[in-house]
């Protein structure tokens, strides 16, 4: 079975983690596992989540994930 990872750089901001939260919770996208590594500035959140297909594609339309 191959598993998909997706990490998402954040701002440490407040209010980041709830908003990729917010987009995934409505399209129906289930986070499995998580884990964090942040810095003062910013934090690479690290995912498992049951589609990650389209949990990709949702974070790149809200503007949380991918080249800017």
């Amino acid at each position: 079975m191959k598993i998909q990872q997706i990490s998402v750089f954040l701002e440490n901001k407040p209010g980041r983690l709830a908003n990729v939260a917010l987009v995934l919770r409505e399209n129906k996208i289930n986070i499995r596992a998580l884990t964090i590594a942040d810095t003062s500035d910013f934090g690479i959140l690290r995912m498992i989540v049951s589609k990650p297909e389209l949990a990709n594609d949702v974070l790149k339309e809200g503007g949380l994930y991918g080249p800017r």
